[in-house]
């Protein structure tokens, strides 16, 4: 058999780190290989593939997809083909990590996402990745000089797996991919210096271009899902740096939405966060906070909105979804017919949702109409274009 070679590091693909240097560290012999159990892999042919699959014949009928050079493979629930009795990957075992797939020698650092040309970095949650505060790069995994080493060296920026395969993702019309890049480092690097030092909701202020607006638009949305404001502690903890570190990659979610609103968004977040926290007796873990943020994104990318309109390409209509429960269904009916007449978001679903509603109901009709909208075919408004093209010129 020939010599597997080792993908030479990509040196042109520009690399952004969605979160802070040195925040976050993990040890694998302390985990019980979560990341092999059951998800499949995938890997190129272009890469490790063909040494791979020359190395266990078997693996080809493991195959269920092909996507140009990409092959998925699945693995047994529970455990992967590789993962050995110790919990460490024959594969790397046998014949170094350069053979592995990308994607894990990579993780928990495998989350790509593409900004124009910029391929954005993030950590991937399955793995019991633990808050190293304060940030210690150099000396845990999560170092940005490690991670960039590791991608690079992996091939998966290599002929063309960036273009191919990490579809970039849609921007706000008023910015154009480079001035968010710019923007983002900077959020990421005003956290990173925050981190013991000020609140998340101070942070997000100091950013706002306008924080009065801000202020009003989280109690709005806050009143909206029955809550109060009161959720946010008083005095600043660790909710703060698990905030502030999970923040960066939190917002590659956010990206199409203006820029005040990701700052609404990552408000509106904590105000759910300490709230569902109330529920354990635990300490929150980057884990759980990335879950519950995750689980209700919909609803907070629809009142991050606030009174920005939503223009829908052609006479699309979205359909209210089915609740089984006629109050609701209007409420939703309401408050997605007055959006597509051009209403403002905050002021379309203060007319739909009535005092007396409950907070499940409030909380299940906001994650399905934000749901529902973002299926539903989106052009950016006359305003926002002419702010692009004024970027441009």
């Amino acid at each position: 058999m020939a010599p597997i070679s080792v993908n030479k590091p990509n040196e042109e693909t520009p690399l952004y780190m969605a979160f802070p240097d040195g925040v976050f560290h993990y040890v694998c012999a302390e985990c019980t290989a979560l990341c092999c159990r059951g998800d499949g892999f995938s890997g190129s042919l272009k890469r490790e593939m063909p040494a791979l699959l020359t190395l266990y014949p078997t693996l080809g009928s493991a195959v269920i997809s092909r996507q140009g050079s990409r092959l998925e493979f699945f693995t047994p629930a529970g455990r992967c083909f590789f993962l050995d009795q110790d919990n460490l990957c024959r594969i790397e075992k046998d014949h170094g990590k350069a053979l592995k797939p990308g994607v894990c020698s990579l993780f928990p650092f495998n989350g790509f996402t593409r900004i124009g040309k910029v391929v954005a970095v993030s950590p991937h949650f399955m793995c019991p990745i633990r808050l190293q505060v304060p940030a210690r790069p150099g000396c845990v995994e999560g170092t940005h000089s490690a991670i960039d080493t590791a991608v690079r060296a992996s091939g998966l920026l290599d002929d063309g797996y960036a273009d191919e395969y990490m579809h970039p993702v849609r921007l706000h019309a008023s910015l154009d991919a480079d001035a968010v890049v710019n923007r983002e480092i900077s959020f990421r690097d005003v956290c990173s210096e925050s981190l013991e030092r000020k609140s998340f909701y101070e942070v997000l202020r100091e950013e706002s271009a306008d924080s009065p607006a801000l202020d009003a638009s989280v109690r709005r949305a806050t009143r909206l899902m029955g809550l109060e404001v009161t959720c946010r502690a008083k005095e600043r903890d660790h909710i703060d740096d698990l905030l502030l570190a999970l923040a960066s990659s939190h917002r590659l979610s956010f990206l199409h939405l203006s820029s005040e609103a990701i700052l609404r968004s990552l408000a509106i977040g904590e105000i759910v966060l300490r709230r569902m926290m109330s529920l354990s007796s635990l300490e929150m873990s980057p884990q759980g906070a990335n879950s519950i943020l995750t689980n209700v994104r919909p609803a907070i990318r629809l009142l991050a909105r606030g009174d920005e309109t939503i223009e829908l390409a052609g006479n699309g209509n979205p359909k209210s979804p089915p609740f089984g429960d006629p109050n609701m269904s209007f409420a939703a009916f309401t408050a997605l017919r007055k959006i597509a007449d051009g209403m403002g978001v905050l002021d379309a679903l203060e007319m739909a949702i009535k005092p007396d509603m409950t907070i499940p109901d409030r909380s299940a009709l906001l994650i399905q109409v934000g749901y529902q909208l973002e299926r539903t075919r989106q052009k950016p408004s006359k305003k926002q274009a002419n702010r692009k093209l004024e970027a441009i010129a």
